[in-house]
């Protein structure tokens, strides 16, 4: 470990943006697990900004390690000298998302037994118990790194993540694609969609937290890549739902979509980091349109008539949890570089 730690290193300006938001985030998250409830749902609309806050860090997560599985593969240099680096991120990042999800579930307690409750056919079930599959492989990959081991078990151990963590990511959209009667969920397409978005996430986060390295380069061309996919994803969405007759659909895709990604694919190598953010921030778009449109129509009586469409706004509470969740990611993984990276360098603040 790192023995040149000292207080001061925790005197940052990054440092005391973090502390905010874990305090003013983790105040929300204990209310609403111990106390009351605090976030905007209803009998109807269930899934909100701390769900979604889980699924947007858990798949920013899967990217990344898609991106250090396919590097360890194919034996790529510039991918395989920052393992560590990813592994922290990757795995900071993923505890972020689970304890947004904790506070969506109303404990702890209820996240544990969700996992220990196995039902086979439920999406949701098998989301949560492959995320903690792949939590489990990185842990692994990254003692193994910090003692130097590195042999027989690097490659099952890449491909494992590769095959789980893309599992994953498939599953989340499954979770919505198989809801019955929700169209703006139903089908196989945003299973394609939650993968793509944990590319483009993931790869532009390599971009944002470990700049002027060869991995920006390489990062930056798949971010590139993935967000040029995702942007013609999105495209044929926007036409699917301008001409789609199916009742009850309201459309979450729109052509305003497009344009991060295609600003971000042809403008990166002009501003890496501020672009990359931008690319985030559209995935965070897309992943909060698709999971809340699809609630909006009334499926039941909690409405007046059967068919009408709420309104949803985030309330402060929920949007303190989205706060929390990031705060956690950004505090293991600067308490990761500071005390596991042993001189292999650290990101930029």
């Amino acid at each position: 470990m790192n023995a040149n730690v000292s207080l001061r290193d925790f005197a940052t300006p990054t440092w005391i943006l973090i502390a905010v938001g874990l305090v003013a985030g983790g105040a929300v998250g204990l209310y609403e697990m111990f106390f009351g409830h605090l976030f905007a749902t209803n009998n109807a609309l269930v899934w909100t900004l701390p769900l979604v806050t889980y699924i947007f860090l858990a798949l920013m997560s899967t990217g990344i390690s898609l991106v250090l599985a396919y590097g360890l593969i194919m034996k790529e240099e510039a991918i395989t000298r920052h393992t560590r680096p990813l592994l922290i991120m990757a795995i900071g990042i993923l505890l972020g998302g689970f304890t947004a999800l904790a506070t969506e579930l109303g404990s702890l307690l209820n996240m544990v037994w969700i996992l220990l409750s196995p039902n086979l056919s439920s999406p949701i079930w098998w989301m949560g118990a492959l995320y903690s599959v792949e939590l489990v492989l990185l842990a692994v990959k990254l003692v193994m790194d910090l003692k130097g081991r590195h042999g027989v078990f690097d490659m099952p151990l890449a491909w494992g993540t590769l095959v789980i963590a893309a599992a994953a990511a498939i599953t989340i959209g499954a979770v919505f694609g198989t809801v019955i009667g929700r169209p703006d969920y139903h089908g196989a397409f945003l299973s394609v969609v939650t993968l793509v978005s944990a590319l483009v996430s993931g790869s532009a986060a390599i971009v944002l937290l470990r700049p002027h390295s060869a991995l920006t380069e390489t990062a930056g061309r798949i971010f590139r890549q993935a967000a040029l996919l995702f942007a013609a994803l999105i495209l044929v969405r926007v036409a699917y739902e301008a001409h789609s007759t199916v009742a009850g659909m309201l459309g979450w895709a729109s052509i305003a979509m497009l344009a991060p990604f295609l600003i971000a694919a042809a403008l990166l190598p002009l501003a890496p980091r501020l672009l990359a953010l931008l690319g985030i921030v559209g995935a965070l778009w897309v992943q909060y349109s698709f999971i809340i449109t699809g609630q909006l129509v009334s499926l039941g009586q909690t409405a007046h008539w059967y068919g009408a469409v709420q309104s949803y706004q985030p309330n402060i509470p929920e949007a303190l949890i989205l706060v929390l969740g990031i705060a956690v990611a950004a505090a293991l993984i600067k308490l990761g570089e500071q005390f596991l990276m042993r001189g292999e360098g650290r990101a930029a603040t």
